[in-house]
C-alpha cells in the first residue's frame, strides 16, 4: 500500500515539473505597431502604443519588409525587460526643423531589461544621415541628435543590427548605465553627393560601466570607440574600424569634473585607414581645464592597416595658442601585441607619444612590430620615462 510520502514523491517528480515546464513555455505577449508606409509621416505614435502594451516582459515586432519612420523620438519608458525585433527597418525623417536641438531618435532613459535586435538579420536602423550633414556643414550652430541613446539604467542588448547613417553620434552609454551589450553589429555613415559625414563616434561611453562591445564592423569619420569621462569596466573585442579617428580615450580635462576613465580593455581590434589606431586625447593645463586620470588601460592584439599611427597621446587637444604643461595622470597603460604599416602620411613616424609634463607618463609598450611603407620605424615622444619599452627618435607634437 502506497504511503503518504510514496504519494508525494510521485506529485514531486512529476506533476510540479509538467506545471514547472508549462510556466517556462509561458507565450509571451507580441505587439506589431502599424506603419503608415509614408515618407516623412510619424510612426513613433504607433510604435509608441506598442511599447506600452506589450513592454513589461513582451515583444515589439517591426516585421521584415515594413520601413517605419521616426518623426519624433522613440522612448522605451514603458519597456521593462522588453524585446523589440527588428526585422525591418526604422529610418529617421528630414524634418530637420523638428530635429534640431533633440537629444535621441532612440531613448532609453533609466531602463531596466530592454533588447533590440534582429533575429533573422535584416534589420536595419537607418539614421538619413545625408540631409543632417549637409545641414550641419553649413552651419555648425545645428544640433544633431545621437542615434541610440541609454541614459542610465543597465541590463540592456543591442545586436545583429545594421546600423546606416547616422546624423550625429550612432550609440551613447552614459548616465552611469551598467551591464551594456553590443555586438553583431555593421555601422556604416556613408559620404554622399560629396558630403562627409562629421562626429558620427561609432559608440561614446561614459559615465558607464560593465560595458561590452563585440563583433562590430565601423565606418565613420570619427571616433570608433571614444571612452569618456567615467567610463570603468569597458571591453572591446573583435573590432573593426575604418576611416575613422580610431580608439580613444578622452578627451578628458575640458572641464574641471568628468576627467576620470578606468579599467579599460581593448583586444583584436584591425584599424584601416583611421588617423590614429589608439590614442589618449587630453586638453591643456589652462586655468578651467581639468587633471584627468587615465589607469588600467589595456590596447592589445591591434592589426594597422594604412592608419597614420598606431599611437598617438595628445596633451594638448584643441589647443589653439601656447599649450600650458599639464598634471594628468596616466597609470598602468599597455600597448602590446601592435602589427602592421602605417599610410606614411607621418613619414616614418609610427607613434607620436606626447605625455603631460608636470603628471604622470606610466606607459608600457610589448611586441610593438608596426612599419611605415618604406624605411625603418621611428617613434616621436615627449616626458614618456626610459621604462617604457619604445626607442625614440625625437620631440612629439600635439
Amino acid at each position: 500500500m502506497a504511503t503518504r510520502l510514496d504519494i508525494f514523491l510521485v506529485f514531486l517528480f512529476t506533476v510540479v515539473p509538467c506545471l514547472t515546464l508549462g510556466a517556462a513555455f509561458e507565450k509571451r505577449a507580441t505587439c506589431t505597431p502599424t506603419s503608415h508606409g509614408e515618407a516623412g509621416v510619424d510612426d513613433v505614435p504607433s510604435i509608441t502604443e506598442a511599447i506600452q502594451s506589450c513592454g513589461d516582459g513582451g515583444i515589439i515586432l517591426i516585421p521584415a519588409g515594413i520601413v517605419y519612420q521616426l518623426g519624433s523620438t522613440l522612448s522605451f519608458a514603458s519597456c521593462n525587460d522588453c524585446e523589440m525585433q527588428l526585422e525591418g527597418t526604422l529610418k529617421l525623417t528630414d524634418d530637420l526643423d523638428a530635429w534640431d536641438g533633440v537629444k535621441a531618435i532612440i531613448l532609453l532613459d533609466d531602463i531596466t531589461g530592454a533588447t533590440i535586435h534582429s533575429v533573422t538579420g535584416t534589420g536595419l536602423l537607418d539614421g538619413n544621415g545625408l540631409p543632417y550633414w549637409t545641414e550641419f556643414n553649413e552651419d555648425s550652430s545645428y544640433s544633431r541628435p545621437t542615434l541610440v541613446y541609454i541614459d542610465g539604467g543597465s541590463d540592456i542588448t543591442i545586436e545583429n543590427l545594421l546600423v546606416r547613417n547616422a546624423p550625429n553620434v550612432f550609440m551613447s552609454a552614459a548616465g552611469d548605465a551598467t551591464n551594456i551589450h553590443y555586438s553583431g553589429l555593421t555601422m556604416q555613415a556613408i559620404p554622399s553627393n560629396g558630403v562627409t559625414p562629421k562626429n558620427t563616434d561609432g559608440f561614446n561611453i561614459g559615465p558607464a560601466s560593465q560595458v561590452t562591445i563585440t563583433n562590430v564592423i565601423v565606418d565613420n569619420q570619427d571616433d570608433c570607440v571614444a571612452f569618456k569621462g567615467g567610463a570603468n569596466f569597458v571591453t572591446v573585442t573583435d573590432i573593426s574600424c575604418s576611416g575613422s579617428h580610431g580608439l580613444s580615450i578622452g578627451s578628458l580635462g575640458e572641464g574641471t569634473s568628468g576627467n576620470t576613465v578606468t579599467n579599460i580593455f581593448v583586444s583584436g581590434a584591425t584599424m584601416t585607414s583611421s588617423s590614429k589606431a589608439t590614442g589618449i586625447k587630453l586638453w591643456d593645463g589652462s586655468s578651467g581645464h581639468g587633471v584627468a586620470t587615465v589607469n588600467n588601460v589595456t590596447f592589445n592584439d591591434i592589426t594597422v592597416d594604412s592608419s597614420d599611427y598606431a599611437a598617438e597621446i595628445q596633451v594638448c587637444y584643441e589647443s589653439t595658442g601656447t599649450c600650458v604643461p599639464s598634471a594628468h595622470m596616466l597609470t598602468d597603460i599597455v600597448f602590446s601585441n601592435f602589427k602592421g604599416t602605417t599610410s606614411g602620411a607621418e613619414g616614418s613616424v609610427v607613434a607620436n607619444l606626447d605625455c603631460p609634463a608636470d603628471g604622470t607618463c606610466g606607459i608600457i609598450f610589448e611586441n610593438f612590430e608596426v612599419n611605415p611603407p618604406s624605411g625603418s620605424a621611428e617613434v616621436l615622444c615627449s616626458n614618456v620615462p626610459s621604462s617604457a619599452g619604445i626607442t625614440c627618435a625625437g620631440a612629439a607634437s600635439g
